[in-house]
């Protein structure tokens, strides 16, 4: 099969497209989906871009090479005998490999409360390295023909969302999940900082999981503005170099700022905010931004740099911190609600009621052989106006 390899092989570009065996399923409790769509993250562009600070903590949790790509949706052509789901099943893959999937007996102490998603047997290296699809070796990933799942990392896809689309649950159930980390109170006002597919996947999540959450979106470009208007938020603010933007934000909120030139911050500013891109200004902006007890969750994934943190202590913010998908205990009042159930299926069940509509985010598609293009395309959003960009290896 073929597939996009992260291998070092060439310096300038670590990435290359090969031709890998197809691998066997681990056991009968696994299943091979042929890849309809795979999405390129900004956790992937990390890798080609360099525009977070480094994660060194996570450095020893996957193997060399591996095949890229966790956002993925496809459909089931071979199921082990202990597969409840059927050849033909259109599914969504959850790309975490934690315990259960992996044939770990006894769980973990992490898994056998649920938390799979902070499963301490992800760097076990049991089935494969690497702690998700997207990262392993001999599984496949989203960046490729094929990919291998265990039965509880797949989720049928409603009939209401299309194959191109598809992928867009791995955003949304990321937002899913930290949302229900620590859920902002009905009728709060929600900022969003970063107006990027997780930032937008944000949107989507709060107005189906929490609809009485007023949403702000503070974007970057005018074409990320555009989209987030589109997906339904209540403002949306363009940052600006001398930011003025906070200035805007303050009048939304009907509060006022205090500090000099660009160091400034609200003083009342919105009980619940969301760092989206895991740029060291991004970070710095939430913290800034948030009200006095307020929360800020961290999505964006970042690494090692240099943020403000006077806010955290002088605000006494709650700083909350949120990776990969899980099922989650509490409830929403939204469409998504109830307990218990899987970030990936209340994701979908965002999808499935258009709130992240693939015709505003996926603007760019892309064949395997194209994989050169579709990473540079992704990171050049200034200029190819870019939000999410998909592979369809089919």
């Amino acid at each position: 099969m073929r597939a996009v390899q992260f291998d070092m092989s060439d310096l300038s570009f670590p990435a290359l497209l090969v031709e890998l065996p197809e691998p066997d399923l681990p056991n009968e409790a696994w299943a091979r989906v042929a890849v309809a769509t795979g999405g390129i993250c900004g956790s992937d562009l990390h890798l080609f871009s360099h525009n977070t600070g480094p994660s060194p903590t996570l450095y020893s949790l996957g193997g060399h090479a591996f095949v890229f790509g966790h956002e993925i949706a496809g459909r089931i052509i071979e199921a082990g005998a202990d597969c409840p789901h059927p050849v033909g099943t259109r599914v969504a893959v959850d790309p975490c490999i934690p315990c259960a999937a992996r044939g770990i007996d006894p769980l973990c102490a992490t898994c056998a409360r649920g938390w799979t998603s902070s499963c301490l047997n992800l760097d076990s290296g049991v089935v494969s390295s690497g702690r998700t699809l997207g990262f392993t070796e001999h599984l496949g990933g989203g960046w490729s023909e094929q990919v291998l799942a265990h039965a509880s990392m797949l989720h049928p896809l409603p009939d209401a969302v299309t194959d191109r689309g598809a992928s867009l649950h791995e955003p949304v159930s990321i937002a899913s999940h930290g949302l229900l980390r620590a859920a902002p109170h009905d009728g709060d006002p929600v900022l969003v900082v970063g107006a990027g597919i997780i930032g937008l996947a944000t949107v989507a999540a709060v107005k189906g999981l929490f609809p009485s959450c007023p949403v702000t979106v503070l974007a970057r470009h005018k074409h990320q503005a555009d989209a987030a208007k589109a997906c339904g938020a209540d403002h949306v603010v363009l940052t600006d170099a001398s930011n003025g933007h906070f200035e805007e934000l303050a009048q939304i909120m009907g509060v006022r700022q205090v500090g000099m030139g660009t160091d400034t911050m609200l003083m009342g500013g919105f009980p619940y905010v969301v760092e989206a891109v895991g740029a060291p200004r991004s970070v710095t902006e939430a913290l800034r931004a948030v009200a006095h007890r307020g929360t800020v969750l961290l999505l964006g994934a970042a690494g090692v740099s240099e943020v403000d943190l006077t806010p955290v202590w002088y605000k006494e913010a709650a700083l909350i911190g949120s990776i990969d998908h899980s099922v989650d205990s509490g409830s929403a009042p939204g469409l998504a609600g109830g307990p218990d159930r899987h970030s990936v299926d209340r994701a979908l069940d965002v999808l499935a009621a258009g709130l992240l509509p693939e015709s505003v985010v996926v603007t760019h598609e892309f064949p395997l052989e194209d994989y050169r293009e579709a990473i540079e395309t992704a990171i050049d959003r200034e200029n190819s106006h870019a939000i999410k960009v998909v592979f369809r290896p089919e």
